[in-house]
C-alpha cells in the first residue's frame, strides 16, 4: 500500500461542494473517486484538506489517497489529467509517508474572497466573485479586520450544521490582507483552520463595516458575544476560493 498527495484545482460552479452527497448530486469527491477507480480498478477513498461548500472554488486543494499500485507518481498525474472532467485539474502528485493525512496534518490554509465592487456585474466573472454594487470604505474594513487576527473563539462566525460533530470554535487567524485593484477587492485570510462558512461570515461582516453599518470596533464586540446572529450575513459562495494548504 502506498500513500499519495494530490494537489487539485477545480471550478466549484458545477459542484455541490467537495463531499459526497446521499442524494447523488455531483461533487468533487465523487468525480475524483470515479477517476481513481478507472485508474486503479478498485475503490479509492479521497481525503481532502477540508470540505469546500457548493459553488466554492479551489486553486490548491490537497487530497491524500492510498492505493496498491506500481505506477509512478508522474504516471498517476498523467492519467488524472487525461480522465478528470474539464472543471477539475490535477496539478501535482507526490508519494508521501503512509501516516500523511490531508486533513489532520494541516498547519494552515489560505482562502481568498473576491468582490467586484462597481454598479454593474460581469458576464464572464459572475461565477467567481461577489458582485457588490454599493460603495465600500476600505479603510473601515481594514480597521475592523485587525480584530480577527489572533487566537480567538469564532463562534459568532460559524454557521449551524447539525451533521458536524461538536468541536472547539477556537481558531487562530494568522493573517488578513485586503487589497483593491480597479473595481476588484480581494480579502485573503490565512488560519490554522476554519469553521463552517467562517470565511463567508467574516466577509459579510466586513461588508457591513465597509458600508458604514457597523460602529467602530464592533467586530471586537461581535467576537466577544459568541452569537452568530450578531455578525453579518453570509457572503455568497461564488467569491470564495481555497488558495493554498500548508503542512
Amino acid at each position: 500500500m502506498r500513500n499519495f498527495k494530490l494537489t487539485l484545482e477545480y471550478d466549484g460552479s458545477g459542484f455541490k461542494g467537495w463531499q459526497s452527497q446521499s442524494q447523488g448530486e455531483r461533487t468533487v469527491q465523487d468525480e475524483l473517486e470515479r477517476v481513481l477507480f478507472q485508474i486503479f480498478k478498485v475503490r479509492v477513498v479521497a481525503i481532502a484538506s477540508g470540505r469546500t461548500d457548493s459553488g466554492v472554488h479551489a486553486l490548491g486543494q490537497v487530497v491524500s489517497f492510498k492505493a496498491e499500485t506500481k505506477m509512478k507518481s508522474v504516471e498517476i498525474l498523467r492519467a488524472l489529467r487525461a480522465l478528470l472532467p474539464t472543471d477539475m485539474m490535477a496539478l501535482d502528485v507526490k508519494e508521501v509517508d503512509l501516516d500523511f493525512h490531508a486533513q489532520y496534518n494541516v498547519k494552515s490554509k489560505t482562502y481568498r474572497y473576491t468582490i467586484l465592487n462597481r454598479p454593474y456585474s460581469s458576464a464572464f466573472q459572475r461565477n467567481h466573485c461577489h458582485f457588490f454594487p454599493h460603495p465600500l470604505n476600505l479603510t473601515r474594513m481594514r480597521e475592523e479586520a485587525k480584530f480577527f487576527v489572533g487566537k480567538k473563539d469564532f463562534k459568532s462566525f460559524e454557521a449551524t450544521d447539525l451533521s458536524r460533530p461538536k468541536h472547539t470554535t477556537v481558531r487562530t487567524i494568522k493573517k488578513m490582507v485586503i487589497l483593491k485593484k480597479g473595481h476588484w477587492i480581494t480579502i485573503d485570510i490565512q488560519a490554522d483552520g476554519f469553521l463552517y462558512k467562517m470565511v463567508r461570515n467574516i466577509v459579510g461582516t466586513l461588508l457591513e463595516a465597509g458600508r458604514g453599518r457597523l460602529a467602530k470596533g464592533e467586530v471586537k464586540r461581535i467576537i466577544q458575544k459568541k452569537d452568530r446572529t450578531k455578525a453579518g450575513e453570509t457572503a455568497v459562495p461564488q467569491g470564495l476560493c481555497l488558495m493554498e494548504v500548508k503542512y
